[in-house]
């Protein structure tokens, strides 16, 4: 009986496993964004894996995170830049208006609530993209806002889960059950939510994947498609390669 519960391919084995490999990645994901400027290279690196372990593809975590890290840490860093000066722009605007009186302050409050939660669609899609896809920095904002609004649904529950998440946290008055949670997040809170983002993604981007992908790209091989289809440009890379053509890329878009 023992070794039927420490055989390896026992659900509960196999469920354990999967609970350990997203709490090494939620560490990496943590310590490879402590310098912040590089969180869009580790966010690209966990969805990766995150791919990976969804494809039930068995590789070294660390291995897969960091070949990922490398490849996309010029392009990430610098959508991470990009989508940072948005996100300051609209804290500031925040710290200017949150006590302001009268219809002019609500209206600025609002604006910045609805800009966050754009803000945090498109990054979600952008470096899930970043992940699957080698594409150029505004071919991949491109395609992430198409695929933001035309998963309406799934991009709502996307917002709502991290929402409910974070409002959970905040809201916490107890000493004790509020360092729990940060533990819980330092554990394996990133990589929870990115995993269920990933659940609700999966669909959407393996839809765009054509049947003969393989695992590496460069960008001399790299899948494209002309500026008038309804994705831009849709390579596959840095962590995917494929060839296909542009007829292929339409048929697929149409299943969105």
């Amino acid at each position: 009986m023992l070794r039927g519960i420490f055989n390896l391919d026992n659900p509960v084995m196999r469920f354990l496993g999967r609970i350990a490999d997203l709490m090494l990645l939620n560490l990496l994901f943590i310590v490879c964004s402590l310098p912040i400027v590089t969180i869009g290279a580790s966010l690209s690196a966990m969805y990766y894996c995150l791919f990976k372990i969804k494809d039930e593809e068995e590789g070294y975590i660390i291995k897969k995170f960091f070949h990922s890290f490398r490849d996309n840490l010029k392009q990430a860093t610098a959508m991470w830049l990009i989508m940072l000066v948005f996100f300051a722009i609209l804290f500031l605007e925040f710290l200017m208006y949150r006590e302001a009186a009268g219809t002019a302050g609500s209206v600025v409050r609002s604006i910045v609530l609805i800009g966050l939660i754009f803000w945090y669609l498109i990054t979600t899609y952008a470096f899930a993209l970043q992940s699957k896809f080698y594409n150029t920095i505004k071919n991949t904002f491109h395609n992430a806002v198409l695929l933001m609004f035309a998963n309406g649904p799934r991009s709502i529950a996307i917002i709502a889960l991290t929402a409910a998440v974070i409002a959970f946290t905040l809201m916490q008055k107890e000493v004790i059950v509020l360092w729990n949670l940060i533990l819980a997040w330092i554990l394996i809170g990133f990589s929870g939510i990115a995993t269920v983002n990933v659940q609700l993604l999966y669909p959407v981007i393996k839809k765009l994947m054509p049947e003969d992908a393989g695992d590496e790209v460069t960008p001399d091989n790299a899948f494209s498609v002309d500026e008038s289809a309804d994705l831009t440009n849709l390579g596959y890379g840095p962590a995917e390669e494929a060839s296909g053509s542009s007829e292929d890329l339409h048929q697929r878009l149409e299943k969105l």
